[in-house]
């Protein structure tokens, strides 16, 4: 917010957030609140962040130790996936976000779920992979339009998420931070 406020920003501005599911998620929410709403564009760097954080429209910042406490549902006028940043992520990353593929495959169908079993996420053929992350994503906005404030159905993106965070929010406290998708 001080950065937009002193750089002049206007209810007309447009946020771009390049960057993993952090800065899609702090941007997102951010856009969402600043003069009550700007506009703003995802380019995600990650692959967490391109099959995750920076589609569906639901953004999140942690408050007092707590996962995603405050957030809007709000999504961007535009996401811009270039898989090309995916060749600069270590392995780690890669799986983290391989792991959110898995959950898609799992809450989709069976040809989906096949799919991602057969692709060896250690070391990727990235035009596969480019495929699956067209998937995935497919997967994730078929949910989020038939509920996108997360009544019915979307609560399906949540799977594994619950356990997940706490584990996650336990890292930080220990000071051994794990990945979101880990």
């Amino acid at each position: 917010w001080n950065a937009l406020s002193g750089e002049g920003a206007a209810r007309k501005s447009i946020l771009i957030n390049l960057g993993g599911g952090m800065v899609t998620d702090l941007g997102c929410f951010a856009a969402s609140t600043f003069k009550r709403g700007i506009k703003f564009i995802n380019i995600p760097t990650t692959l967490l962040a391109m099959v995750d954080a920076a589609v569906g429209g639901k953004n999140g910042i942690n408050f007092y130790g707590l996962k995603n406490e405050i957030g809007v549902f709000n999504p961007a006028s535009e996401v811009i996936i270039d898989t090309k940043f995916l060749r600069t992520l270590d392995n780690e990353n890669v799986l983290s976000g391989y792991a959110e593929m898995i959950k898609h495959g799992l809450i989709s169908n069976i040809k989906n779920w096949a799919e991602l079993m057969q692709c060896d996420g250690r070391q990727p053929d990235y035009k596969q992979l480019k495929q699956m992350v067209g998937t995935s994503i497919k997967v994730k906005e078929d949910i989020v339009e038939k509920d996108p404030f997360e009544q019915n159905i979307r609560k399906a993106l949540n799977f594994g998420h619950t356990v997940g965070h706490a584990f996650e929010s336990l890292s930080f406290k220990e000071n051994r931070p794990v990945l979101h998708g880990y």
